[in-house]
């Protein structure tokens, strides 16, 4: 798959999010609505899938359902966008370094493909309220921790 660029601000982070947007366009066009983060539509397989951590399988699975199984055979399984945008940028986005997915991820991504990519957003609607609200916990359960020790 190759990147395309979505518009970014320089208030944003220096790496953006890997563009799904040929893809997104592509689906839309097809299906002739805008495409939501939870429309699965792509095979991915194991080296899309590889760099995705635990913590990443985690909020696909609270988000979309998705249980991303640990071990692919052929053409790998069928995944949302929310699932590749993420695997995306596990490879070669902002995630490539290892640090967790942040609340302000989620944001940035979500606001590049508004004002970027009208054929749909891979982190949209209830995606981005239940990762959000997820990360939050996340946050917040970290933070409880941190007070009891």
């Amino acid at each position: 798959m190759s990147s395309s660029a979505i518009p970014s601000s320089s208030a944003r982070s220096s790496v953006a999010p890997f563009g799904l947007t040929p893809l997104l366009r592509a689906a839309a066009q097809t299906l002739g609505v805008p495409v939501t983060g939870d429309l699965r539509w792509l095979y991915a397989g194991a080296r899309d899938l590889c760099g995705l951590t635990a913590a990443d399988r985690e909020l696909i699975h609270v988000v979309t359902g998705e249980v991303i199984p640990r071990e692919l055979t052929g053409l790998g399984v069928r995944v949302s966008f929310f699932t590749l945008q993420l695997a995306m940028d596990r490879l070669t986005g902002p995630l490539a370094d290892g640090r967790d997915v942040s609340i302000r991820y989620l944001e940035d991504v979500f606001t590049r493909y508004e004002e970027g990519c009208p054929d749909g957003n891979p982190v949209s609607g209830e995606l981005l309220d239940l990762g959000l609200a997820f990360l939050v916990g996340r946050e917040l359960a970290r933070l409880d921790a941190s007070l009891v020790a």
